[in-house]
């Protein structure tokens, strides 16, 4: 993963003028900068997930790498800022993915998903975000990613205004905002980082169903409790696992609906199904 972006970060082929924008952007904030360069290893990371090609890898990166350049033309006491800002100063920031987009569109060299990722990537799913409205299928995949990954890395880093939240609240409190970010691609995004909402009911490979559990240190991968066979259609003594990839883990597949499969909500709890009774409930019980 380090060489890709190392490949990225030092490329002077395809984009030169591109990466000397980077370099003064370095030179301008360098909380910006760093944080270009996380999304940058955020979307390769999720471009991989989602079996592209290595071409398309390498423009997923570029565009995470190129995606605020905007930011450019917004005056640094506005991006240092350490309370709220107020609406002529948050219209300036607001104004910066078209500023990047117009630094790029000059660019020889630029990959379209660099384009476009840069000027969309903080619009939404649901028609809220700007600097356009744009909605539903009007959005690429990799804009909606690069707003997965941009937000990620900005709600995981300090700022003058916050202190860094942990992976895991992150994605529990991305996971709850309706409307802000595609679902199936912020699943694939929370495969690729190996983090999920606690609380989270999800598919598990071998025909099983799993509780998403807090992480015992934070950074590490989730943990899941399997509590139901879907293949028998029956509850099982509740079970830990983890996500590690190793011997005796857990893949997750998708997120579930416990109701699709009889059991309701209430009962997916930790509590309940560490409890003796779980696993010799009769199935009819699991209605509640």
């Amino acid at each position: 993963m380090s060489d890709v972006v190392e490949d990225i970060v030092g490329s002077t082929v395809r984009c030169p003028r591109a990466l000397l924008e980077v370099l003064r952007l370095k030179q301008k904030d360098e909380y910006t900068y760093l944080h270009s360069v996380a999304v940058c290893t955020l979307m390769i990371n999720v471009a991989r997930q989602l079996g592209k090609s290595e071409a398309e890898i390498f423009d997923y990166g570029l565009a995470g790498l190129f995606h605020d350049l905007g930011k450019m033309c917004v005056d640094q006491a506005i991006l240092d800022k350490p309370g709220s800002l107020d609406d002529a100063e948050f219209d300036e920031v607001r104004s910066h993915p078209v500023h990047g987009y117009d630094i790029l569109a000059r660019t020889p060299g630029v990959p379209a998903i660099a384009l476009d990722v840069c000027r969309h990537h903080h619009e939404r799913p649901d028609g809220k975000g700007y600097p356009s409205g744009l909605s539903g299928a009007e959005l690429t995949e990799a804009a909606r990613l690069g707003a997965i990954c941009d937000v990620y890395d900005a709600l995981t880093s300090d700022r003058a205004y916050k202190d860094a939240w942990t992976p895991s609240k992150a994605i529990s409190a991305m996971w709850s905002w309706e409307g802000q970010f595609d679902r199936e691609l912020l699943f694939a995004f929370m495969k690729s980082v190996g983090v999920f909402p606690e609380g989270l009911v999800v598919e598990l490979d071998g025909d099983r169903l799993g509780l998403v559990l807090a992480p015992r240190v934070e950074g590490q991968r989730s943990r899941v409790l399997v509590f139901y066979c879907t293949a028998s259609r029956s509850p099982i003594v509740a079970k830990d696992a983890t996500t590690s990839g190793k011997r005796d883990s857990v893949t997750i597949i998708a997120p579930a609906d416990p109701q699709a499969h009889g059991i309701a909500p209430e009962l997916c709890n930790e509590t309940h199904l560490r409890g003796a009774e779980w696993a010799r409930q009769p199935v009819a019980a699991l209605a509640g």
